[in-house]
């Protein structure tokens, strides 16, 4: 016993010291041993004590009131800083600039310009390369999408399987442990009855005898009054 207390002293100290204390306790209860909450008085009871206790509950309407708000730093991240300046101004986001998928000639005004004919060429140069690119990526999943499709679904298999085995096991885990539990409390339920009875008997008896005591003191009261009348 010093032990376990010793090394609960330790981890006490060893523990880091938490913003809000998470609150202890000590739940003592036997389901397979204490069967009166199976009385209808008894229920009614305990539903009536939950209810008074959920009447002095108040929550509050926003859980995180007591916390600061904290502002996000986009330090050396200009793009981030304008999406979260946009997003807090509740502006919409601008459209997607698809000029660069269009191949469009350059406007009239630059029709004899060697430099707008230079960069449409190139975006058509590029537009061409990602159109060759796509049926690249089409002759590809053609040829080996099933089989990698079908590579997916047996991971998918295989790790649905462990995690059914994982489970399976938790669950045996879970019923071997409440198996031991009530295999365990109704080995102990006659000795706990046994020492239930016994305590009760005891405290009848310490009543009874404090009874007879405090009926001795008004008896030897009564005796020295009738002794000596000026006797308290």
């Amino acid at each position: 016993a010093v032990r376990v207390l010793a090394a609960r002293a330790m981890a006490t100290e060893a523990a880091p010291v938490l913003a809000l204390a998470a609150p202890r306790t000590d739940i003592d209860v036997l389901p397979y041993i204490d069967l009166q909450y199976n009385d209808a008085s008894v229920r009614q009871q305990v539903e009536s004590l939950i209810a008074a206790e959920l009447k002095t509950f108040s929550p509050s309407p926003d859980a995180l009131a007591h916390l600061p708000l904290r502002e996000p730093s986009f330090e050396g991240c200009p793009m981030l800083q304008a999406e979260w300046l946009r997003v807090c101004a509740q502006e919409p986001m601008p459209p997607m600039d698809v000029s660069r998928y269009q191949l469009d000639p350059p406007p009239r005004a630059k029709q004899a310009d060697l430099a707008a004919w230079n960069r449409s060429v190139e975006n058509a140069q590029a537009q061409l390369e990602h159109q060759g690119t796509r049926l690249d990526n089409l002759e590809l999943l053609q040829q080996h999408g099933a089989n990698l499709w079908l590579a997916h679904l047996d991971g998918l298999e295989a790790a649905s399987k462990r995690l059914s085995a994982e489970e399976a096991e938790i669950a045996n885990s879970v019923e071997q442990l409440n198996r031991k539990r009530k295999a365990d409390q109704l080995e102990l339920g006659p000795k706990l009855a046994r020492l239930e009875a016994g305590w009760v008997d005891r405290v009848k008896k310490n009543l009874t005898i404090e009874a007879q005591c405090i009926q001795l003191e008004q008896e030897c009261k009564m005796l020295r009054r009738s002794l000596d009348p000026t006797a308290h």
